[in-house]
């Protein structure tokens, strides 16, 4: 992928300076002087825009003279009188169908004080309490967008009518610019991006709107994108809002001074985004795919800069050309049921419904017509199983059908922000049901705080503890920009053929104290940092016996000579778990489903435990998910004062399948015999070396 594009200067400034310190929880750009940090007054208001624009002559006059509310009345009338592309900017919310019990889709529990609305929610003084409404995502103000799209579809002066409180009560309530979370530079941008220029645009002739209202939210937008313009992230989703918010503002308010200096900012910053925030594999640097695919905010300012012809400023048609292999990653690691893995903080995305939004931009790509049509139209990929050698994600899949066998295996960095702490991880799909899973994103402000917190870390992953320690990585390091040009995954392999696939990573970094632990390191008073050492590294071996079989080898090795314990977890997505006779092999045993058999092949000292909804002493067998809900954890635990090794064997089966093999024993210090119950008989070399490959080294005719 060939997308190296140059870096604007503010953010050239930035990663040669700045962003040496030791990052914070966001890493900022900043220019200091842009803003004043109060809240503007009227004059300065004035003083902001050009008036010798030709239409603003009333209001130079008025403003000159020194009649304000004049003046405010004369510029009332031109926006009001002001035509053109205006009246059909919508650039509408990327992400509303999520929200869409949030976004007041019709208007009754406004009018009528129920719900969010209801009398509670409203102060003494008439205003209502734009903290305390307990609607999802409240500093975004997405409620505005439906409020404003419903009443140009109906009309009904009552919806504006009631909106315009609203607007009052903002002003009041949340001064310019408080260090809290209705100034995060994102919820700015958001609001810029749509609550503001669409409840501009939709109230903008109502009789409720009055002169004053909309000076003030003329005022609001100033103070915003000037804000925004002197304060925004380095990379990341939330740098994808931002700008498409400062674009926005650039465009819809060319009267400003500034508007030409906003959307010439926005728009080589976004360009630049394109390889600061994305691996070359199409990853975002954060390492999730559900955070990933906000480039499609930079399309906001595509449109915009196509519909006052100013595309050819700046590359930014690059803005929907560089971002056909950022759309191809989602097919690349689409699961069998047609979502993504839930790596890092992700909310699974549905493939096909975001490849349907791809071929509104590359109608030719007959990739993303299979994935969107369910493989009616198109063509299928070529490829079945890969590697992002970026990202550190091996894919084995053994095909592309609902019912395929599917295995992810995250070897790679730790990523830029919305970090799991799960290194060597695995998630399986058997037979198109998800049986090892990663609880991915749980909902910041619903879940639980323990329960969230559990969603971080690595005893919520299937991967291997050291002495009940999670894996401690700090945010902000790699990927980071100022380590440009991006490097491959290191201490990993990856072999792929058409009977098996190989991959293997190693976590040789830090692990932290012992037992729960903030795994967020930035909230006031974390203990993230604390007791942090280096008892062990650990090398983790992934082999896919095609199409049915995997296998993975754990090497423990310690540093020191001191005995550790070691718990290799297994997080299954069921709450049958049945122990067999062997009381070793774990098996979910749901009627009428696929189900997975994890089979130990190293009993020798080994304990086995699988714990299902349990909260205490510690949390085991959760799916900490939007929606916490009771799961399975299989533990493979084993002590010792030298290296230690495990070998787990990974059996999907069909449903009504009871277990598959028949028999497994050892033929050699690092050999297996397995026999399957439907007749193969394969031989497996595990060495113990972690830097040699597993290899079915021999089998029986009925395997071809």
């Amino acid at each position: 992928m060939n997308r190296r594009l140059a870096i604007p200067a503010l953010l050239a400034l930035a990663l040669l300076g700045p962003m040496a310190r030791a990052a914070t929880e966001e890493d900022i750009v900043t220019q200091a002087g842009l803003h004043p940090g109060v809240m503007l007054t009227d004059r300065e208001v004035f003083a902001a825009l050009d008036l010798a624009r030709p239409g603003l002559e009333p209001v130079r006059t008025a403003a000159q003279s020194g009649d304000l509310p004049a003046a405010i009345t004369a510029l009332a009338r031109y926006y009001r009188g002001r035509h053109g592309y205006y009246e059909s900017f919508a650039p509408g919310s990327p992400n509303v169908s999520f929200l869409t019990d949030q976004l007041i889709g019709d208007a009754t529990p406004l009018l009528e004080r129920t719900g969010h609305f209801a009398p509670i929610h409203w102060l003494p003084n008439g205003q209502f309490d734009i903290r305390g409404t307990g609607l999802r995502f409240a500093e975004r103000l997405y409620y505005w967008d439906g409020l404003g799209d419903l009443y140009r579809r109906t009309r009904d002066e009552r919806i504006a009518g009631a909106w315009v409180p609203l607007l009052r009560s903002f002003i009041a309530q949340i001064p310019y610019p408080e260090p809290e979370s209705y100034w995060r530079t994102m919820h700015v941008g958001i609001r810029l991006r749509s609550a503001f220029p669409i409840a501009f645009r939709s109230f903008l002739r109502s009789p409720a709107f009055t002169d004053r209202d909309l000076f003030d939210l003329l005022r609001l937008t100033l103070e915003h994108t000037r804000f925004l313009r002197s304060r925004h992230n380095l990379t990341s989703n939330q740098l994808t809002f931002e700008m498409a918010g400062l674009y926005t503002s650039g465009v819809m308010f060319p009267e400003f001074k500034e508007a030409s200096d906003w959307c010439r900012h926005a728009g080589e910053t976004a360009v630049a985004d394109l390889n600061i925030g994305w691996l070359p594999d199409g990853m975002s640097i954060e390492l999730s795919p559900g955070y990933g695919q906000f480039f499609t905010n930079y399309y906001a300012i595509h449109d915009l800069a196509k519909a006052v012809g100013r595309l050819d400023e700046g590359r930014l048609s690059t803005l929907v050309t560089g971002t056909e292999p950022l759309f191809e990653l989602y097919l690349k690691v689409m699961t069998p049921d047609r979502s993504t893995p839930a790596t890092n903080d992700n909310s699974p995305v549905d493939v096909p419904a975001f490849l349907r939004k791809a071929l509104e931009r590359f109608p030719r790509n007959e990739l993303f017509r299979w994935a969107a049509t369910g493989g009616r139209e198109g063509a299928a990929p070529a490829y079945t199983s890969l590697v992002l050698p970026y990202a550190g994600y091996a894919v084995m899949r053994s095909g592309w059908e609902r019912d395929a066998n599917f295995l992810c295996f995250d070897f790679g960095p730790v990523g830029y922000r919305h970090v799991h702490q799960d290194k060597l991880q695995v998630l399986l799909w058997a037979y198109g049901r998800q049986l090892l899973f990663d609880s991915g994103r749980g909902r910041y402000d619903v879940s639980p705080p323990r329960m969230q917190n559990h969603a971080l870390d690595t005893f919520a992953h299937s991967t291997v503890l050291v002495d009940n320690r999670p894996q401690r990585r700090a945010w902000y390091q790699n990927p980071h920009p100022r380590n440009l040009p991006y490097a491959k995954a290191e201490d990993c392999g990856w072999v792929s053929t058409p009977g098996h696939d190989h991959a293997s990573g190693v976590y040789a970094e830090d692990y932290g104290r012992p037992g729960e632990s903030d795994a967020y390191p930035y909230q006031a008073g974390s203990n993230f940092k604390e007791g942090w050492g280096r008892p062990a590294t650990h090398h983790r071996r992934v082999l896919f016996f095609k199409p049915d079989l995997f296998v993975v080898a754990d090497t423990l090795h310690p540093n020191d000579d001191q005995p550790h314990t070691y718990d290799a977890r297994w997080q299954l997505a069921s709450v049958h778990p049945e122990t067999g006779a062997d009381g070793l092999t774990v098996t979910s045993a749901d009627p009428g489903e696929p189900n997975l058999e994890i089979v130990p092949l190293r009993p020798e000292g080994l304990i086995v435990r699988a714990t299902t909804a349990q909260e205490q002493p510690e949390l085991l067998g959760w799916n900490a998910a939007d929606t916490p809900r009771p799961a399975t954890t299989v533990q493979h635990i084993r002590t010792d004062a030298g290296p230690v090794q495990f070998a787990t064997l990974l059996l999907p089966l069909r449903p009504g399948e009871t277990t598959r093999l028949k028999s497994a024993h050892a033929t050699g210090a690092s050999t297996y015999e397995l026999v399957l119950a439907d007749g193969r008989r394969l031989q497996l070399e595990i060495p113990p070396d972690p830097a040699l490959k597993l290899a079915i080294i021999q089998c029986s005719p009925s395997d071809r």
